[in-house]
């Protein structure tokens, strides 16, 4: 039988997200693709190398908008965050986080996939976020989302709460246009941009 790579990552990244790093084994994923272990081992040597391979996938899917540049700041960025929000909603809890909980010095492979993989998302909702206000205060604002949109993730799986994601939508979204006014006003005041988080 003839599997195509694609369809091995997208069946490990399912297992990995219902049964995370720990509890996912390369037999489960050959009998869930139809292939033996053998044929299985041949494409990846092992579960860690998959890793890479899963978050990788699901960055492209995430992260395929090529017009988001061409739009404004605060529509490139919703978009973004709307993105990334449908993808947890949709799967009701996200790979990534899923990995970083089951990976540690003893899989430095996929270790850094999952760095990788947060640090993409951060930089990329931080480069949109850059066009409105200075970088520094653009990559907490960014992280700020991460941890806001990860945490709706938990709402959503644990009590079935399919609003709390739409809530962290609005909340992130206004968050950032607030961060780009009190930006905007330091600029037009004189004032030097500061770059700490406000109460």
């Amino acid at each position: 039988m003839k599997v195509a790579k694609e369809e091995i990552v997208v069946a490990a990244r399912e297992l990995f997200r219902e049964r995370g790093y720990a509890g996912a084994s390369m037999q489960d994923l050959a009998d869930r693709v139809g292939l033996r272990k053998a044929s299985l081992y041949m494409r990846f040597p092992n579960k860690e190398a998959l890793v890479p391979e899963v978050l990788d996938l699901t960055l492209r899917e995430t992260l395929s908008r090529p017009d988001m540049d061409d739009r404004p700041w605060n529509v490139a960025y919703e978009a973004l965050v709307r993105a990334i929000a449908a993808d947890l909603s949709d799967r009701k809890r996200c790979v990534g986080l899923h990995l970083a909980y089951g990976v540690g010095d003893d899989t430095p492979v996929a270790k850094e996939a999952v760095r990788a993989f947060f640090q993409s998302l951060r930089d990329r909702l931080g480069g949109i976020l850059a066009r409105a206000m200075p970088r520094e205060r653009a990559e907490t604002v960014a992280s700020d989302a991460l941890i806001r949109l990860e945490g709706a993730t938990l709402l959503t799986a644990v009590f079935d709460d399919t609003e709390a994601m739409e809530r962290v939508v609005r909340t992130v979204v206004f968050d950032a246009a607030e961060a780009a006014r009190r930006a905007m006003r330091r600029a037009s005041d004189g004032k030097p941009s500061k770059s700490r988080p406000t109460a």
